[in-house]
């Protein structure tokens, strides 16, 4: 495991047990949900992401960073030649063997962390990211190592989670968690920098390092049966830290309080707000 000569902090040693048990997650619950950006939709945050890659004749070598089972890179993959050169980088082990066995050789698969990539100084075309960044300890360090790798005229894209819907499905599991989390004798653990939950901090955080950054506001439109939901809803991490207990008293409030939502199919829609966030990295002179 490439930690460096550092031990895995509490963020990444809660991470690492949670991927053990709940490899693939993320792919499984946003690999089919639609996203709509201002007028555009997308068949979902990973199609958005593998959109920022050209599909041109020039090669380009293409970093997904937390790349989970892979599924990003299988949709790059599968792009007619000449595709991209791909690589994947995560630190947990069960999710790279997902990777590993859905990619089948077409991309380069690495452990390790984004606070020290194991790459030389622009090496890199594009780095995409997918709710992954804003859980990620010493980001300015991660922002700083992304554009070390990065070419003159090279690009990062990510999506990061952007809050709560003021209304529906979410809003009603937000209060409910809200009220779990302060009935707990501890604090749960909290994850990622604060500038990662605005507008205005994601700006702050990436003008540190990049330039023409630009910030878009992204609607996740999950749609299904209340306990399908539910599941979802039960893997974010706040609710993966809640005790078994609690989590079903949870559950079951919220399968109530759903009840009404429910469309003429059984249905309910929730929500996701999520944000994207695009970044090149400052020209340098005579480029």
């Amino acid at each position: 495991m490439l930690w460096g000569t550092m031990p895995p902090s509490d963020t990444e040693s809660y991470l690492l047990d949670y991927h053990r048990r709940l490899a693939g997650v993320t792919a499984r619950w946003f690999a089919k949900t639609p996203v709509v950006r201002g007028d555009s939709r997308f068949a979902s945050t990973y199609e958005l992401l593998a959109a920022e890659v050209p599909q041109d004749a020039r090669p380009r070598t293409v970093l997904d960073l937390a790349c989970g089972d892979g599924y990003l890179l299988e949709l790059l993959a599968r792009r007619a030649p000449p595709r991209p050169r791909l690589v994947g980088l995560d630190m947990s082990e069960d999710e790279l063997a997902l990777a590993q066995a859905r990619l089948k050789g077409a991309a380069t698969l690495i452990q390790g962390v984004a606070q020290s990539l194991p790459f030389e100084d622009a090496s890199l075309d594009v780095v995409l990211s997918h709710l992954a960044l804003m859980l990620m300890d010493d980001c300015e360090k991660v922002l700083s190592e992304i554009r070390r790798v990065l070419t003159p005229a090279g690009k990062l894209s990510c999506v990061v989670g952007g809050g709560f819907m003021p209304s529906g499905a979410l809003a009603v599991f937000r209060a409910l968690m809200k009220s779990a989390i302060e009935a707990q004798p501890r604090p749960l653990l909290s994850l990622g920098d604060t500038r990662f939950r605005s507008t205005e901090g994601l700006r702050a955080l990436f003008d540190l390092a990049f330039e023409h950054v630009e910030v878009f506001d992204l609607e996740v439109q999950e749609c299904g049966e209340p306990e399908q939901v539910w599941a979802s809803l039960s893997s974010t991490y706040d609710a993966d830290q809640l005790p078994p207990d609690a989590r079903e008293d949870v559950r079951r409030a919220f399968l109530a309080a759903v009840e009404p939502m429910k469309d003429s199919t059984g249905n309910i829609t929730c929500l996701w707000s999520m944000r994207q966030v695009t970044a090149g990295t400052p020209r340098r002179r005579g480029v």
